[in-house]
């Protein structure tokens, strides 16, 4: 173990001796152009880009079609996401961006088929599943759109939007019973929504709403609005059902709020057990082993998700910096480079990648990475840090003579 007059030395190795990392041009004009988009001055912004050398960079397009979208030039906005896509096809980021644009221009064609190759590409993307839904919603092709609420409903049984938007589906396609299941389900999130309500009038249900779980809930949300996570908890134990799905998920997050993280990790694998597909509630079992320090089971959940839906960003993200704090570079670079493949201007996998391929020994990558979280961040400590780096070999190289007492 190095002491620590020996550990200062090799601090003073990684950080070398300039304290500024050399700023290139793309970082100068992105930085330069997002102080006039925080502004709201677009037009500034779009102007700004000009200084930029490479303006036929991925990322130079994808900004492109950001700021032309923010400005009103909808036209222009969706030909530079569409150049965006044609130079990294396999993306889904631009594709994304590309939504704004073209709902704008009421190109829902185009719309619709911009989310199917999303879902090509990303077959569980809960954005383009749940927006394509809409599109064939609000097309009044309930039947077409029903798949794909289901979908998420599957893998997010407690979102509220999918789950209003389902329900009513089903009442559309004059599917009582299933109509009215999701809109009781809606009113455990939302006590008293009024849609809700609305449809279970429209349904002329006689099945009483469960109005006692329903006000608890109201009260849970009042309390844990003014941070009384005991109370919030209390109100929903007093009708506490191990049975229900949402009240356990609820109570799960509470305790997590609260600092009970065993509390909360059996709460969210009773609700796991009852909606085994369920990653929301995987995720906040993550969170809670997270929280307790238990590495092993938190990467078992994430990989648990990525079975269910293996691009899920979150879980290839929290499981590529648990290999990462392992030393096991190799696999940390797995999983953040297949976030990137989808989202290739992520700011948090590009700065963990970064250090991943700093690790690695791969200099010039891992420059190239901090350069392009510099561009949206510049004043960045960690990407500064790692671009003022030496190359970990020189510093290998260095400490080796050095040896503890």
């Amino acid at each position: 173990m190095l002491k620590a007059n020996q550990y200062k030395l090799f601090l003073l190795m990684l950080i070398g001796t300039s304290m500024h990392a050399q700023v290139d041009n793309m970082v100068a004009t992105f930085n330069k152009s997002i102080a006039f988009e925080k502004n709201n001055d677009y037009i500034g912004a779009l102007r700004s880009m000009k200084e930029l050398k490479d303006s036929t960079c991925y990322e130079a397009i994808l900004r492109y079609g950001w700021l032309n979208y923010k400005a009103g030039f909808k036209k222009k906005s969706l030909s530079y996401y569409n150049r965006a896509i044609a130079l990294k096809p396999k993306a889904v980021e631009p594709r994304l961006g590309l939504s704004f644009p073209a709902y704008l221009l009421e190109a829902y064609d185009d719309l619709k088929n911009n989310y199917l190759k999303i879902i090509e590409l990303d077959p569980n993307n809960k954005s383009a599943n749940y927006n394509l839904a809409l599109v064939y919603y609000y097309n009044k092709e309930y039947s077409k759109a029903l798949p794909y609420f289901l979908k998420m409903e599957e893998f997010y049984p407690f979102d509220y939007d999918n789950g209003i938007y389902l329900a009513w589906t089903y009442l559309r396609l004059e599917k009582k019973v299933e109509a009215e299941k999701y809109f009781k389900v809606v009113l455990m999130y939302s006590p008293f929504d009024p849609s809700a309500l609305e449809g279970l009038t429209a349904i002329a249900t006689n099945t009483a709403v469960n109005e006692q779980l329903e006000l608890a809930f109201q009260k849970s949300y009042e309390a844990s609005s003014k941070n009384d996570y005991k109370s919030a908890i209390e109100v929903l134990k007093a009708v506490y059902d191990k049975n229900e799905y949402s009240i356990n998920l609820r109570l799960g997050w509470l305790s997590y709020l609260m600092g009970q993280q065993m509390e909360a990790m059996n709460y969210y694998k009773l609700a796991c057990g009852l909606e085994p597909k369920s990653i929301e509630a995987k995720q906040g079992c993550a969170l809670a082993l997270s929280a307790m320090g238990n590495k092993s089971e938190e990467a078992e959940l994430h990989k648990g998700i990525l079975s269910l839906d293996p691009n899920n960003t979150m879980a290839l993200y929290n499981l590529g910096k648990i290999y990462f704090e392992q030393k096991d570079y190799q696999n940390a670079a797995t999983q953040f480079d297949r976030i990137l493949n989808l989202y290739p201007f992520d700011y948090s996998s590009l700065l963990m990648m970064g250090w991943t391929h700093y690790q690695l020994g791969n200099t010039s990558a891992s420059r190239s990475m901090f350069n392009k979280v510099l561009a949206q961040a510049e004043n960045d400590k960690s990407a500064t840090l790692g671009l003022n780096s030496r190359p970990l070999e020189e510093i290998r190289n260095q400490e080796k003579p050095i040896k503890a007492k």
